[in-house]
């Protein structure tokens, strides 16, 4: 351990047992990073431990790391707010930065004066109505340049309207009527104030079908100029009438908020119903998820600019309330979070989480050597350098195949993975072709070699059958068994649980570790490849049944029903329960039998 570790270590321990922010900065005094805790001196202790608990970045962090800095607060609703003005000020290189800070476009009719003024401002806050905001500057603008077009409202400033004598170009150009000298009443001002309000909130249906009228007079007259004008008007008139994408029924402002295993995220805004925008990005995970999500909520919100009153997310941060307590008091308005499990509002955060999904940009980098740690004192088992996984799935119901893939210091080598046909007589059961797939792989240890650990995809009864097979044949191979994650419509049932033989409980993988991810990604890996040589079969099968001529679709999936995917049942069956079958009459029986026979040798 180095002196600048040592010295950071020795912070550590002086931590205060209370609310506040810890602030890590590096050997030159730069802020590395800003943290928010209930109890400082708990939270910091994780970062005195060498490898920690296997988070992604922590490795990372305290290579570099040499100082530590304690704010105390009175509560954690202040470390929230204190916290989120530390990152704004420093800009701390591991923490959550937001490029564009969520400050987009609106239309503003300052209402409050005689002659009400047009602009374009970045938030709702002031007098006045606001439209929007706008997806980008653009749209904003040329939506603006419309209105003053067909409404002609002043877009000049309070002093200006105040000192002028004569109208400006603008009045000459038909974009303002010109109130600043008496060149229209308040009446005719008022009147295009109300169509200003229409066409902004959408009602532009009767100005469309003229300016369509107008574009398609001009195209006659071959004026194609004024035609072309038509054609912009229409456009920006379409997109003030259909700005988004996605409508809801309920004109609602909230927005979604998703985080990936990657730390990617996506946050979809919706206003007055609509799809307005959507912002990703990357958040430095050293943490877990749920730390993650809490410090996106306080970047994107706790400066208290454009808050909705309602956000959806897909996790839950640990400190939930002290949050929502935090954003509201920026606000002064309701503010909550939710969760939801059902419906419309949980397809839209299904949305948000493929949004970020689909964010191009490498996979988190699996620092192995920290899981193969934390594999070792979880499971008292040796740190693996090399893992395997076997799925079983089954093939037309009745037929089960098998794969097994090798993960060789957390990556895959492919030149190991190998695919299993079960016997038959196993039928559905699962636990029997567990047991006969671990006895051949045992059975060909001699060539291929065994790994350091073997993961079982299943639950106790799968760990069990493998257990069986290990103490049949007299081999000591480390054995887990991993269950997938079970959720329902009233939620998380069960997370990610890893069961080891000796101990009754399972061991829950927490979201947004290392090892979850590991465990997650050979256990997928091992049934994409299973699912691909079930997929490689049938499509061998079908093609075989459809040479026969009379077998079509239909008729071929009888057959397949019948066999259960084993073609030799069908070349052997009896005549009499082939023409029992739907749509299969004896010649086509015979013809069936004399093919397969051919195909498979046996007559």
């Amino acid at each position: 351990m180095n002196d600048f570790r040592s010295q950071f270590v020795e912070q550590l321990k002086d931590a205060p047992s209370s609310s506040g922010v810890y602030v890590f900065r590096d050997r030159r005094e730069q802020v590395l990073y800003v943290g928010k805790a209930k109890n400082i001196k708990q939270r910091v202790q994780v970062y005195s431990r060498d490898g920690a608990d296997g988070r992604s970045r922590l490795e990372e962090l305290l290579e570099i790391v040499a100082t530590a800095e304690f704010l105390i607060t009175d509560n954690e609703v202040e470390a929230i707010i204190l916290e989120s003005q530390l990152i704004k000020t420093h800009y701390p290189p591991m923490n959550v930065l937001l490029k564009d800070d969520k400050t987009f476009l609106f239309i503003r009719l300052d209402t409050s004066h005689q002659w009400p003024r047009l602009s374009l401002v970045r938030n709702r806050k002031g007098r006045g109505e606001h439209f929007g905001p706008y997806p980008n500057a653009s749209t904003a603008r040329r939506a603006k340049r419309l209105v003053q077009k067909l409404c002609q409202l002043r877009d000049c400033s309070d002093s200006t309207l105040a000192n002028r004598s004569r109208p400006c170009l603008k009045f000459g150009i038909k974009l303002c009527l010109a109130p600043c000298v008496a060149k229209c009443d308040a009446e005719e001002y008022s009147q295009a104030l109300g169509n200003t309000r229409d066409i902004l909130n959408g009602n532009v249906a009767p100005l469309l079908a003229s300016e369509r009228q107008a574009m398609a007079r001009y195209s006659q007259e071959m004026a194609y100029e004024n035609a072309l004008r038509c054609r912009d008007n229409i456009k920006a008139l379409e997109s003030l009438q259909q700005k988004q994408n996605v409508r809801l029924v309920s004109g609602k402002d909230f927005d979604v908020v998703a985080i990936d295993v990657r730390g990617a995220y996506a946050v979809l805004q919706y206003r007055d119903g609509d799809w307005l925008h959507s912002t990703t990005g990357f958040v430095p995970l050293f943490d877990d998820l749920q730390n993650a999500m809490s410090k996106l909520l306080i970047a994107l919100y706790a400066d208290g600019a454009d808050v909705p009153p309602e956000v959806l997310i897909d996790i839950e941060p640990k400190d939930l309330n002290q949050i929502q307590d935090a954003i509201a008091s920026k606000t002064n308005s309701k503010f909550e979070l939710l969760i939801p499990q059902r419906g419309q509002k949980r397809a839209l955060v299904k949305m948000a989480q493929r949004n970020a999904q689909s964010l191009k940009g490498e996979q988190r980098a699996l620092p192995y050597s920290s899981v193969a740690r934390t594999i070792c004192s979880l499971f008292d088992v040796p740190a693996p350098h090399i893992v395997d996984c076997i799925d079983v799935s089954h093939l037309q119901g009745n037929q089960c195949v098998a794969s097994k893939v090798r993960f060789v210091d957390g990556q895959p080598e492919q030149s190991s993975y190998r695919h299993y046909l079960i016997a038959g007589g196993t039928g559905n059961d699962d636990f029997a072709a567990m047991r006969e797939v671990v006895s051949r792989v045992l059975a060909r240890r001699a060539t291929e070699g065994l790994p350091d650990l073997l993961i079982l995809d299943g639950g106790a009864q799968q760990l069990t059958s493998g257990q069986q097979i290990l103490e049949r044949d007299q081999v000591d191979l480390p054995l887990l068994s991993l269950a997938k994650a079970r959720s329902s419509k009233i939620g998380i049932q069960a997370e990610e649980r890893v069961f080891m033989v000796g101990r009754e409980q399972p061991v829950v993988l927490p979201r947004g570790t290392d090892i979850r991810h590991f465990f997650e990604r050979i256990r997928d890996e091992a049934h994409r490849f299973a699912i691909s040589h079930h997929r490689r079969r049938r499509e061998s099968l079908r093609l075989v049944l459809e040479k026969i001529p009379q077998i079509g679709m239909r008729r071929r999936q009888v057959l397949l029903d019948y066999c259960g995917g084993d073609l030799s049942i069908l070349a052997n069956a009896q005549i009499d329960d082939l023409t029992a079958l739907k749509g299969i009459h004896a010649e086509l029986a015979h013809d069936v039998q004399n093919y397969l026979r051919r195909e498979l040798g046996s007559g």
